[in-house]
């Protein structure tokens, strides 16, 4: 197994050889979290940098009268934490794992000496969290400007992920777990799922969501099909 295990195929090392990638994966331990695990609370004060190699997890905060909201979901290559040299504060932001996942965690000192170190690192981190920011815009304007079903089908495009064929992979995840991704109830996520199947977008399966038409599905979240409806 090679030595930089955790870091390789991690957007913000591409630039590197696989010498100076194995240098810092030889430095960054792993953490293994199981689905539904949260992995950063807001009470933490700890100084670490999480680099998120398989798996999701999504980012939310939680209202005055309970609900949680959630403001990203953070895949494969994603870095976050509470990081004040990179200007990260995760604030009243938790966590959580929305499938079992693999994480390098790297210390205030490792992101020192490893990472700002070295400017091709740094300006990947800083595109990345430009991203972040866009990411956050949208989902906030998702929340004000599109229906239930049309969240759905944002999110689910938004997991979706594609073998080395382009083949789109089964989208593992609850009903509850995708309520709480859109902020509704899980009554009415399964019936927006239910909708989306009918129209041949979506096929259920257990504990999985299988996308049968990713065209179709974009085209739903942006709103195309209530569009028509109301122009009929």
């Amino acid at each position: 197994m090679r030595e930089h295990w955790c870091i390789s195929e991690v957007e913000i090392f591409r630039d590197l050889t696989d010498k100076e990638m194995a240098t810092i994966g030889s430095q960054a331990p792993a953490r293994t979290v199981a689905a539904g695990q949260v992995v950063h609370a807001p009470t933490g004060t700890a100084q670490v940098l999480y680099i998120v190699k398989t798996g999701r997890l999504r980012f939310y905060r939680v209202t005055t009268d309970g609900r949680t909201v959630t403001t990203g979901v953070a895949g494969p290559g994603t870095v976050f934490g509470e990081m004040d040299l990179l200007g990260l504060r995760m604030g009243g932001t938790w966590a959580e794992a929305i499938e079992a996942s693999l994480l390098c965690l790297m210390s205030r000192n490792d992101v020192r000496r490893l990472l700002l170190s070295d400017h091709r690192i740094a300006t990947r981190i800083t595109e990345q969290l430009g991203a972040r920011v866009a990411d956050l815009e949208e989902r906030l304007t998702d929340v004000v400007s599109k229906n239930v079903n049309e969240r759905v089908a944002s999110s689910l495009r938004s997991l979706l992920a594609t073998d080395q064929d382009r083949k789109p992979q089964p989208i593992k995840l609850t009903h509850e777990q995708l309520a709480q991704l859109v902020g509704t109830t899980r009554e009415r996520a399964t019936k927006a799922l239910g909708e989306l199947a009918e129209l041949n977008l979506v096929r259920l399966r257990r504990g999985k969501v299988v996308v049968q038409d990713e065209r179709g599905l974009a085209a739903y979240a942006d709103g195309a099909y209530r569009a028509s409806a109301e122009a009929r």
